[in-house]
């Protein structure tokens, strides 16, 4: 303990924290220069300063854009350790908007309460000090202590007023950046932008890591294998080695052509804005449509009205859906498929179950369809499972409906 609270003495971010929450206590004074009550008395003055400021910081909190500037200053000043938690975003809602009149009004009672402590102790700090250097009577918190060189003792009592100092400045800081990260952190909406831009970044991944793999992986193997034959055979057999090269050469050309379509997928990541739109819930009904047209039998078990599901549940259910209706072809061809999607308050559930049919041939699969389903899942904080039940294979697969609550 005691080597954390002097490491925390060496780090800029303390001394940081502490003037975020100084500048808070800056306000009330302020606006008690022109409040007509203004009185010489500490405990009025103080009391002044605390509740003259309100009515002014619950309007300024309604202002989208102070969300934003409270933002700016939180993570500049406190220097959290994941920015994420502070939100830079102007106010969307009411509910944001009254997070921020709250946090500014937190900020100038906590900065008051804090600046007046630590200026109490600094104060009383300063008068021990000063103790043996003066002949007369000192007052400490009420008490009087005679001065003089023979009180040198009372200087031993220094160091630890203002350790306690540096611990109070410590600890205010650490609770200012607590209440920032719960009052301007995002809301829900931003978390369900984020979720959604996750999902886009864990997918362009994926799909850039399949094409890489299935394409330039397997162009690259070729190639190293038939340059290897062709230098081995080119005094044996000149016309397998010409052969050889040739199909260097067009395996390169195609490898080209897949890097190109890669790095597209690529532009796509960087310029989110020319994506197509995603297929969401909604559409259902033509992956069933498609899905039959292939020789499929499939039925659709469900009576909801999925207009409602917030986007990125929506897009992702459908891909989880498509995901598994592609398994079951792949994997048990000619099998029904049944399929249920439900609605409830807090969660959509879904579910794809095909018979296992004995004898029935099987394409070999490399697990990547479930291992994505479950990415999937847990990116939006639901839950999936996979497996053989009472002779069926069923995905099943549950999403909340509101995320980072």
């Amino acid at each position: 303990m005691r080597v954390r609270f002097f490491a925390a003495l060496t780090r800029g971010a303390t001394y940081s924290r502490g003037l975020h929450v100084l500048t808070g206590a800056a306000v009330g004074p302020v606006c008690v220069l022109v409040y007509p009550g203004f009185s010489e008395s500490l405990p009025r003055t103080l009391a002044a300063s605390a509740l003259v400021p309100v009515p002014l910081l619950l309007l300024l909190g309604m202002v989208p854009a102070m969300r934003y500037a409270e933002g700016v200053q939180a993570r500049l000043l406190l220097v959290p350790a994941d920015e994420a938690e502070i939100g830079l975003a102007p106010s969307k809602s009411l509910s944001s908007r009254w997070r921020t009149s709250l946090w500014l009004v937190v900020r100038v009672w906590w900065g008051l309460l804090v600046a007046t402590t630590v200026a109490q102790l600094l104060s009383v700090t300063g008068t021990l000090a000063t103790v043996p250097a003066v002949e007369r009577a000192n007052e400490v918190l009420g008490f009087e202590i005679q001065g003089g060189h023979e009180k040198i003792w009372i200087l031993a009592f220094v160091p630890p007023l203002l350790l306690l100092v540096a611990g109070v400045v410590i600890g205010a800081g650490n609770v200012q950046l607590a209440v920032a990260k719960r009052l301007l952190g995002p809301s829900t909406a931003e978390r369900l932008a984020d979720a959604e831009r996750r999902a886009d970044e864990l997918l362009a991944r994926n799909r850039l890591a399949g094409e890489l793999h299935d394409s330039i992986g397997h162009a690259l193997t070729a190639t190293v294998l038939q340059a290897g034959a062709a230098r081995e055979l080119i005094d044996v057999d000149r016309d397998f080695a010409v052969r050889a090269l040739a199909s260097i050469e067009e395996t390169g050309r195609r490898a080209m052509d897949d890097l190109e379509r890669t790095l597209g997928y690529l532009k796509e990541v960087e310029q989110p804005a020319a994506r197509k739109a995603r297929p969401t819930l909604a559409d259902i009904g033509q992956l069933l449509e498609t899905s039959r047209a292939a020789g499929g039998t499939v039925t659709l078990r469900t009576a909801e009205d999925f207009t409602a599901v917030p986007g990125v549940v929506s897009r992702e259910a459908y891909r989880i859906l498509q995901e598994a209706l592609t398994n079951a072809m792949k994997h048990a061809p000619g099998s029904p498929v049944a399929v249920a999607l439900d609605l409830t308050d807090e969660y959509v559930e879904l579910s794809v179950a095909n018979a296992l049919v004995e004898g029935a041939p099987r394409a070999r699969g490399t697990g990547k369809g479930v291992r994505s389903l479950r990415e999937r899942v847990a990116l939006l904080g639901g839950r999936a499972t996979a497996g053989s039940e009472s002779g069926r294979w069923i995905v099943s697969a549950q999403l909340p409906l509101r995320l980072g609550s």
